[in-house]
């Protein structure tokens, strides 16, 4: 290989690494020395003499994407329409993640759906609930951007041939601003995060190709960094397949891998920093055990808000199973649609549409047990009309229905002999439900109760892990930040629940779908921005040296 060849390759790659203020000529012997040692730490590829066309191989490196849950798919698909190479990796053996199993919605603030309903939302009244349920731990900027993108996010959504157009109350909320898909003709369910991960996974099926790859059953096993005098530099993934074969992949790194809500490995986050909810049940998949976060804290990444852990209020109970560790979500837009809760006395006892960590703190407060059941777990009972059902879309409460989930009520005798209460006293708490102030401050109620001519639905519900508001710290542009300095780790961003301090201390229902679209759609942006920037340095560096 030529003098001007190989010193050109050190360029590129000191460039690719973020280190852009150098000289190289005859006397620098130690700077080459050292390029060689960062070339064999990222694993740079082995070039024939002569070969100009390795300057470009070195330097045209993806967007590697971890995760390919809601926040995955919208950095990939981000990354790629600025021109980026993407590989979207995925332990799973399909994608989807979490966020495939969200049930209650997508907030958005002053959306065109919302207008066409003439609902009357701002950012602004959005920003101010989304702080208020923070409880002063909100990164203000953080939200800023949430709110402001919220109306785009559900545009971009809607992109993709999903339609929000049923809008419902959730909890925390002053305005109805929580996005569903309506009912379908066929009588079918619309679950809406499903149906948003399906439609954004067929778009990026769709762009497979030369420049976009997924790999699925792969498995992240750390982040490769260097060092840059003060910075630190993440230049690749080792990854492992099925069969243990293991590889690195170079490029610049989006982490999206989600929460630790379901972990109970011998590295538990949960057990290091919340064990009092450890052993609560769980409404996430066994794939949720922070991997995302245990290798941003291995390289020197800034945690934050470690020890919020959102408990959901209603977890489903499986009467067949009421200890299960594992929980079906009684989706928050239950209550939205005017579903009551119950304690054993029959009486209610909380505003259903407060905060998730008010309304579980209240669940718990009652002491309520099923009977007859040992070690029962605290519930609560959650009664419906026919009016709620079809608000909240008797499709997408079949399947609810069919597992059980949710029973028709025969009499109220019999609910009142199963809840251990009075029936006379069950009558009275449906009856005067609606009528006056309301003793909990409930300020909207969809629907009341005819407590002679009703015909009632019933779910048994329990606090169950939900969410996990702590994770790697970010900047605006999705920067994942080292710990101990006010610096982004260059080439490593991150979106969705493996990061912290949109949600501060309790995250607002609806909020979730909304942070994977907003941040993943900014991290693939400016992970690609990234990727292009170092790539114009190196070619301007790209020149004849003697």
């Amino acid at each position: 290989m030529t003098n001007t060849i190989f010193v050109r390759q050190l360029k590129t790659m000191l460039t690719w690494l973020g280190i852009r203020n150098f000289t190289i000529g005859k006397r620098q012997i130690f700077q080459i020395l050292l390029s060689l040692v960062v070339i064999m730490t990222v694993n740079a590829s082995r070039c024939d003499a002569d070969d100009e066309s390795c300057v470009q191989e070195i330097t045209d490196r993806p967007i590697i994407v971890v995760g390919s849950g809601l926040a995955g798919l919208s950095a990939s698909i981000e990354a790629y329409n600025a021109g980026a190479n993407v590989v979207l990796v995925e332990k799973e053996p399909r994608v989807g993640g979490n966020s495939a199993k969200a049930t209650s919605g997508i907030n958005g603030a002053a959306s065109k759906y919302q207008k066409n309903a003439e609902i009357d939302d701002s950012v602004g009244t959005f920003k101010k609930d989304t702080l208020s349920s923070g409880d002063g731990l909100c990164v203000e900027s953080l939200v800023d951007l949430l709110a402001n993108n919220s109306a785009s996010a559900i545009d971009w959504v809607s992109s993709f041939g999903v339609e929000l157009s049923n809008i419902v109350f959730m909890g925390g909320h002053s305005q109805q601003r929580t996005h569903r898909e309506p009912a379908r003709p066929d009588g079918k369910p619309s679950p809406v995060g499903f149906n948003i991960v399906s439609a954004l996974r067929k778009h990026a099926e769709s762009l497979v190709g030369d420049k976009f790859a997924i790999k699925t059953g792969t498995k992240v096993e750390r982040v490769i960094t260097t060092k840059a005098g003060e910075d630190i530099v993440a230049s690749g993934v080792q990854v492992s397949d099925s069969d243990g074969n293991r590889e690195e992949l170079i490029g610049t790194i989006v982490l999206a891998t989600g929460g630790y809500g379901n972990d109970h490995t011998d590295s538990s986050l949960l057990q290091e920093f919340k064990p009092e909810v450890a052993n609560l049940p769980t409404t996430n998949g066994p794939f949720a055990t922070g991997e995302g976060v245990k290798m941003g804290r291995a390289i020197g990444a800034q945690l934050m808000h470690m020890d919020k852990v959102q408990i959901h209020p209603t977890g489903f109970i499986e009467v067949t199973d009421p200890n299960s560790a594992s929980k079906f979500l009684a989706p928050e837009a239950l209550r939205g649609s005017g579903g009551i809760l119950l304690n054993s006395e029959g009486k209610r006892f909380t505003n259903e549409l407060g905060r998730r960590d008010d309304v579980t703190a209240a669940i718990f407060a009652q002491k309520t047990t099923l009977k007859g059941v040992d070690n029962s777990p605290s519930v609560a009972y959650m009664l419906l009309n026919e009016d709620m059902c079809d608000k909240f879309g008797q499709p997408n409460l079949g399947f609810y229905k069919f597992k059980k989930l949710v029973r028709p009520v025969e009499s109220l005798k019999d609910l009142a002999e199963e809840m251990g209460a009075d029936v006379e006293t069950l009558k009275e708490t449906l009856s005067n439900y609606g009528k006056d102030a309301d003793p909990f401050g409930k300020k909207v109620i969809p629907y009341t109760f005819n407590a002679d001519s009703d015909k009632l639905w019933v779910a048994v519900i329990t606090p169950a892990i939900h969410y996990t508001m702590g994770g790697l710290s970010i900047n605006t542009q999705a920067n994942i930040m080292a710990d101990g300095s006010n610096r982004p780790i260059k080439g490593l961003y991150g979106a969705g629940e493996v990061t912290a301090g949109v949600h501060g201390g309790n995250r607002l229902g609806g909020n979730s779908l909304l942070e994977c679209v907003v941040f993943g759609r900014i991290a693939g942006k400016s992970a690609a921005t990234y990727t292009q920037d170092t790539l114009a340095s190196a070619r301007e560096l790209d020149e004849p040296t003697e």
